[in-house]
């Protein structure tokens, strides 16, 4: 579950939560200086750079707390007594 949480969720959820959160506040604070919204600058470069940096901090996570112990073997799925037993590192 964690893996999920930390390989899937964060990395589409969390930058999206804070693009939302951005585009809130940036509508907040031009409404309250006299400007419409749509006409205020993004500040691409940025966004694009704390993307990647999530981007990387999810991989570093992954390839830290992924993946099978080194020497593993690896034993696939197969019928035990009429069974599915799962496949498992060992």
């Amino acid at each position: 579950m964690v893996r999920i949480l930390l390989s899937v969720i964060v990395p589409v959820v969390l930058p999206t939560a804070l693009y939302f959160l951005y585009a809130w506040f940036i509508a907040r604070r031009a409404r309250a200086a006299g400007v419409a919204p749509d006409k205020v600058d993004v500040p691409w470069s940025w966004l694009g750079l704390a993307g990647m940096a999530l981007l990387l901090l999810s991989l570093l996570i992954e390839f830290t707390y992924g993946g099978f112990k080194p020497g593993g073997r690896y034993e696939p799925a197969h019928m035990e007594g009429g069974k599915l037993v799962p496949g498992q590192t060992k």
